[in-house]
């Protein structure tokens, strides 16, 4: 078999003859062939330009003189074609004369062969050229793969340099150097560990270097302009095939962005966003190793949680960006009379929370409060308006109270629900005596959450008297709940746990429907002068959609405005002058009546009680109670009837418990009463067999309505 030299695999190499004399061609086809070489054959430049292209040859033999263009000219057009750059060409010529030589070397010829051809010579000839070819055309291989390769490390959006020995940088892509604000030429030559700050740019020994193999860091590294950026830096040492170190080759990404968003996701995940304290999250890590140290030295921790009084009020009445202001300012408040030890953190709402070490005892701890307290005395000024709140604050401690984090804080927080039940803008300090209030307080609630399921609520009616006339001018709705845990309970013991527990709205709507529904039998009955008050809590009032359910209730029972009555307390009705001035305007519009109760046990002033379109006012029973043994209490009714008298308003006693104390009030000019002298709370079936009557003594059960089932509380 004739030797060949391979190209690719099996393939055999193609040789593409190009001679204008036909004999020529026939005679180098076959002595190649005969080598083991394909032959492609042309005439002349076109021919050869077109089976180059179509054949893509190993080598090209080419004749110099040919008619049209020449083999020069022909060289020149392959040296032209994509692939033809590294192809050999072996020039084919009878002119010996150096002139011809130097046309063809400067046409792109590889190499010459004379005329006339020896044909073994010209197959030897052939082979040592494609074994030169096949290195040529893999050093040009390699020559574009690096060329590759750079372009792809210079494309690369992450910084790249390599040091040598040195630590002198001699390789880095524009990436890099942008990066550092330099440009690629400025680089080349300095130290790489100029680049970090002084602080982080303690050199490594050259050993350590070598045996460093792959070292990740972050750094932060300084551009041209001084600026410090965080970076992200990769060193691994390189090694040539000798195992010789040749130095370092390092990538750095600046991780500016990443790092603030890092801290951004800290900062939303372990501080509040509303204030910028600790959030609960943080608070529990901070007390937990608080709690540790205290261990180890054998010291106290004081846990002090504040709740602020009222605060949904603001939320409500002003605005939940007027309410987030507050609770920046609270909390900046607060933030200025913390120790450095101490940890302050908001858990959410209007809850804050104080992690307060090494105060030893409690005349200490109550002084640290005191001074917390002290805080809400001055208003917090919002967007120009005055407002003020202030904090039911409940305290425990460790190790008296628990030894564990999460027991601590249920110790704290009951204590404040404690002083917030015993009127708010106070504090209390945690004891068993008041966890067994606390759970005594809960099992109440849950019954009273069973309780509205059953359906265990009821009301009754008690009759209001004129006094000038001895007729019943109006009755009192009052609740009842026949709890199957706790038996008949009067709205003393649940309605403040109604209240807190968020059930006020719906038990409260469902005592307007069935009032009205109530009042429109009795006017049916000819009863059209009667008039059914009912008792509106602070909550109720507060509700953004009292007037719009109100008015709901009162277009589906059918029931006249002019026949209802409603009651608020004095403290209710001075708690946002404006606000409720506006709720009056419009329930009088209505032509619904009002009327302030337990008048004399608030804060009222006449300044503030002649704003509101009331048109009764309740003396609080307490001061009937001793109308005619306290001359105090005489004077106090004697004063508010007359002040009532002047804004013309009806004057109301309730608690009327005797012959003395109904006489007494008759003679101070009260309109009219009500008591259990005069008549005993009632269900309605009973009420309306005593209109006309002086009293009535049965209690029976009001079924409740299939609409309360439907509530959502």
């Amino acid at each position: 078999m004739p030797e060949h030299a391979s190209v690719s695999g099996n393939r055999k190499p193609v040789i593409l003859v190009v001679d204008d004399d036909q004999l020529v061609r026939v005679m180098l086809r076959d002595t190649l062939t005969a080598a083991g070489f394909e032959v492609s054959s042309a005439a002349d430049s076109v021919s050869a330009l077109n089976n180059f292209t179509s054949v893509q040859p190993d080598l090209v033999l080419l004749d110099l003189i040919m008619p049209g263009k020449d083999g020069c000219e022909t060289c020149r057009d392959i040296r032209a074609l994509p692939r033809g750059r590294y192809t050999p060409v072996l020039m084919i010529t009878g002119q010996d004369g150096p002139d011809s030589f130097h046309r063809a070397f400067e046409a792109g010829a590889t190499d010459f062969i004379a005329k006339p051809l020896n044909p073994e010579l010209l197959v030897y000839r052939v082979r040592y050229m494609l074994r030169a070819s096949q290195d040529v055309n893999r050093l040009a291989e390699s020559q574009a793969r690096l060329q590759m390769l750079k372009a792809a490390v210079d494309s690369l959006p992450i910084g790249i340099t390599f040091s040598d020995v040195n630590g002198l940088i001699v390789y880095s892509n524009p990436a890099e150097a942008q990066i550092h604000g330099y440009g690629v030429d400025e680089l080349i030559g300095k130290e790489a560990r100029k680049f970090s700050t002084s602080d982080r740019s303690r050199p490594i020994a050259v050993d350590q270097l070598k045996e460093c193999g792959v070292w990740r860091r972050e750094s932060v590294n300084v551009r041209k302009n001084g600026e410090e950026f965080a970076a992200q830096l990769t060193s691994i040492s390189v090694r040539d095939s000798e195992a010789r170190y040749l130095g370092i080759i390092t990538t750095c990404e600046d991780i500016s962005h990443r790092k603030i968003a890092e801290e951004k996701i800290h900062q939303l995940a372990y501080y509040d966003v509303v204030t910028g304290l600790p959030n609960r999250g943080m608070f529990l890590e901070k007390l937990h190793k608080t709690l540790a140290q205290a261990q180890r030295d054998q010291d106290k921790v004081n846990l002090i949680f504040l709740d602020l009084d009222n605060f949904k009020d603001v939320n409500d009445t002003q605005g939940h960006d007027v309410g987030d202001k507050m609770l920046r300012s609270v909390a900046e408040r607060l933030s200025a009379c913390m120790r450095d030890t101490d940890v302050l953190a908001r858990l959410g709402g209007d809850e804050f929370v104080v992690v307060c070490p090494s105060v030893t005892t409690q005349e200490s701890v109550a002084a640290v409060v005191q001074r917390i307290m002290a805080i809400f005395t001055e208003p917090f000024e919002i967007e120009g308006r005055h407002l003020y709140t202030s904090a039911s604050i409940g305290i425990s401690v460790y190790p008296d109270d628990s030894l564990d984090a999460t027991t601590l804080f249920r110790c704290a927080d009951t204590a404040m629900y404690q002083a917030k039940n015993e009127g708010r803008a106070q504090f209390r300090f945690f004891s068993a005596e008041l966890n067994q209030k606390i759970v005594q307080r809960f099992a109440l609630e849950n019954s009273l959450r069973k309780g509205v399921e059953k359906q265990e609520f009821f009301l009754h009616y008690q009759p209001l008297w004129d006094l000038k006339t001895a007729k019943m001018v109006s009755v009192e709705v009052l609740l009842r709940w026949q709890s199957s845990d706790y038996g008949l309970m009067l709205p003393s013991a649940f309605i403040s746990l109604l209240e807190d527990s968020g059930l006020i709205n719906s038990i409260g709507e469902w005592v307007l429907r069935n009032a009205c529904i109530q009042m429109r039998e009795w006017t049916m009955e000819e009863h059209r002068e009667l008039k059914m008050a009912v008792n509106i809590s602070g909550k109720q009032l507060k509700h953004p959609r009292f007037l719009e359910m109100l008015t709901t209730i009162i277009q589906e029972t059918g029931v006249d405005p002019t026949n209802l009555e409603l009651e608020f307390t004095e403290s209710i009705v001075m708690d946002n002058v404006e606000n409720t001035v506006e709720i009056f305007r419009k329930l009088k519009e209505m032509g619904i009546q009002l009327s302030i109760d337990d008048f004399g046990t608030g804060y009222s002033s006449l300044n503030y009680l002649k704003q509101f379109p009331v048109d009764r006012i309740k003396i609080d029973k307490s001061f009937v109670d001793d109308i005619n043994h306290n001359e105090s209490d005489a004077a106090i009714i004697t004063a508010i009837v007359s002040m009532a008298q002047s804004l013309n308003l009806r004057v109301v006693a309730e608690g009327v418990e005797n012959s003395d104390q109904l006489h007494s009030l008759t003679q101070l000019g009260c309109d009219e009463v009500q008591g259990f002298y005069l008549a005993m709370p009632m269900h309605a079936k009973a009420l309306a067999e005593n209109l006309g009557k002086k009293h009535g003594k049965q209690i029976e059960k009001l079924p409740v309505t299939e609409w309360f089932d439907n509530r959502k509380v």
